[in-house]
Formats: structure tokens, sequence, C-alpha cells
């Protein structure tokens, strides 16, 4: 009888650790839309505004590194790059929907090994993108030294709270922190 009751104990104690962990990481998992996040007067837009944005899932091509795989317009794009061989001088590529050139980041591995970077997909009139719908679908980053190998990413039909501003006219000034520069003066 006392094993029975032991058993009964460990079974229930596991039951009740399974069931508080899922509760503690629930809310995380959970992403909202953008329309309960207006529809939610309570919030404070710092913090909420976390809920409506995809979950990161890294995406990654040799040492570059693209943080998620699905972004609403009016959300940066984060990357990264590790490991650059010494004497490798290439460019990672950035290309819309449409194969458009977005965005090239040159790099030499003689001066860095790795380097950071963000931007964010943004209507632009130097490049003829002056319609949301340019940015939307799946964009594709390569190597300039190797373009049959490919990453991918995600633009959603979705904007960030807030920014909706910036995809109803077409701009001359990507909208960028910091400007098209790549970051390579910067450590990791």
């Amino acid at each position: 009888m006392n094993k029975n009751v032991g058993i009964a104990a460990a079974v229930g104690i596991v039951i009740v650790i399974a069931a508080i962990t899922f509760q503690i990481y629930e809310p995380f998992n959970e992403r909202s839309t953008i329309e309960e996040y207006y529809e939610d007067k309570s919030h404070n837009d710092d913090t909420n505004i976390k809920s409506v944005v995809y979950p990161e899932n890294q995406q990654v091509l040799y040492g570059l590194i693209i943080t998620k795989d699905k972004y609403l317009l009016g959300e940066n794009v984060f990357m990264r790059v590790n490991n650059i061989p010494m004497q490798l001088i290439d460019s990672i590529q950035f290309y819309t929907p449409n194969n458009v050139l977005y965005l090239s980041l040159p790099f030499d591995g003689t001066e860095k090994s790795s380097f950071k970077h963000y931007f964010r997909p943004s209507l632009l009139k130097q490049l003829d993108l002056c319609d949301k719908e340019d940015l939307i679908g799946e964009w594709t980053v390569k190597f300039a030294s190797l373009p049959s190998d490919e990453l991918h990413f995600q633009v959603m039909n979705e904007i960030l709270p807030h920014s909706e501003k910036y995809y109803e006219t077409c701009s001359t000034e990507s909208i960028q922190f910091p400007q098209i520069e790549p970051s390579l003066n910067q450590d990791d």
C-alpha cells in the first residue's frame, strides 16, 4: 500500500510541476494580433508591443545569422556575422521578394572577424520600392561570392503598431538605424 501511495505522490508532484511550468512559459509562446494590441487600452506600448512580433527563430548560413524567420513591417531585421576567415573580402546582399537588391554590406576578414548590423525594410524611392507590397514576402540573403547559397526570411503583411505612417508614402531615405553603412567597427 505504501508503494502505491509513493507512486501516486510522485505522479502528483510531476503533474503540479508540469502545470506550473506550462503556466509560466505559456504567455511567451502566445502572439497576439495587431487588432488585439490596439483593442487593449490598458497596455503600456513599450512593454506590450512585444506580444505582436514573431518569436526568435534563427536562420543560419555559414557564419551569418538572421535572428528570426518572420518580421512585421516596421520591425528591425537583426543580423550578425561570426568567424569571418582572414583574407575573405565579400559582401552580404539582401534582396526583396521581387529580387531587388535592397542592401549590400561589404566586409573584410583582415579587418574584422565578426560584426552586427540591423535595418528596417522600408519604402525607398531610389529603388522604386514605393508600395508596401514590394516589401512583403520572402526576402533572400546571400554572400556575393556564393550566389547559389541562400538564406530566407519573411516580411509579413502586418505593420508593427505605431509604424503605419512609414508605409504610406515613398521616402528618399531608409528607415535605418544606423545608416546603411555596416557596423564593422563594433565588436560583438
